[in-house]
């Protein structure tokens, strides 16, 4: 799985309506930094505006929520009809808005800064990749 995968799919914590869509094991977790060529049309907050004490808030906040990803999306899958897959997501998304406004050291804002960012950062991306390795070892 990649962060960019389960968090943007989500647009995580803006969470209005996208789908579940992850699955495998956080310490797979990888950020993908965007392609060399792919021409970025949005900027990006600068990496540096992220002190290493929210990235690690961060992680911690993100592991949680792949959790309750791997946990949501089997259900999202043997829903038999959109309005029960829509109650699963409602129910994933308020569990996971819960961990990140539970985080210790990071906002929903924040957060969603962090993905966005990365999407568009390698060196940011790379950073987060090794804190997510740390964490899971």
């Amino acid at each position: 799985m990649r962060l960019r995968d389960s968090l943007i799919a989500l647009s995580v914590l803006g969470l209005a309506a996208g789908p579940l869509a992850v699955s495998g094991a956080a310490a797979q977790d990888q950020v993908q930094p965007p392609a060399a060529e792919a021409p970025t049309t949005m900027e990006a907050p600068a990496a540096a505006n992220f002190d290493e004490g929210t990235l690690r808030s961060f992680v911690v906040a993100f592991l949680q929520v792949d959790e309750i990803n791997r946990t949501y999306l089997p259900q999202m899958q043997e829903a038999d009809t959109p309005e029960e897959q829509q109650q699963v997501q409602q129910q994933a998304t308020q569990e996971m808005v819960l961990v990140v406004e539970n985080a210790e050291g990071i906002s929903v804002e924040e957060y969603n800064s962090i993905i966005e960012t990365a999407q568009a950062d390698p060196e940011l991306a790379n950073q987060i990749n090794e804190l997510i390795r740390e964490a899971v070892e």
